[in-house]
């Protein structure tokens, strides 16, 4: 059995300070008094959105020549931009770096890391690119449309995805070309 060895007038206080002190700290929220939460560390601000892929123009790129060229269905490459270009050299001469995407506004340089499949001027059916600086994914999924005879230009479509560092994705269907 626990003996209580405090009078009973203190306990009768120390319990109604602490009831009050309780009610003191409980804050009408109806009256708006209630501090705003900082929009500055709001979870929006905090995480990274999935990356948008957007369109260029060969103006904006250093590269040019024979490879494969992905842009909306519709679309005018020249006025309206690709999504992607992938050339067969960059402009050192090697097969590092060639593809060039326009991502969250930026142009992005991309280098291949695998292509499976049958392969056409230099391109796979399937084929994945490390960004060089960025933390990207790039997948293109593509396929022979139309092969044209006696043309060097033969007709794609094909999915593009990018994936960012934090595994955000972003598709887009594409169609284009691939040759010289």
């Amino acid at each position: 059995m626990i003996v209580n060895k405090m009078p009973l007038i203190k306990q009768f206080i120390v319990t109604g300070c602490c009831a009050f002190g309780l009610a003191a700290c409980y804050a009408d929220t109806s009256s708006g008094d209630r501090p705003e939460p900082d929009e500055t560390l709001s979870l929006a601000e905090t995480t990274e959105s999935a990356p948008e892929i957007g369109t260029f123009t060969f103006d904006e790129i250093d590269i040019r020549g024979c490879g494969m060229t992905l842009r909306a269905a519709g679309s005018d490459p020249w006025t309206d931009g690709v999504y992607l270009f992938n050339g067969l050299e960059s402009p050192n001469g090697t097969a590092e770096a060639t593809l060039r995407m326009k991502i969250d506004g930026d142009i992005v340089q991309f280098q291949r890391t695998s292509g499976e499949g049958e392969e056409y001027y230099g391109q796979f059916d399937r084929q994945t690119f490390a960004s060089l600086e960025e933390g990207l994914i790039a997948e293109v999924n593509s396929e022979v449309t139309s092969r044209p005879e006696n043309s060097e230009v033969w007709g794609v479509k094909g999915t593009i995805t990018v994936i960012n560092a934090e595994g955000q994705e972003t598709s887009v269907e594409a169609i284009g070309d691939v040759g010289c």
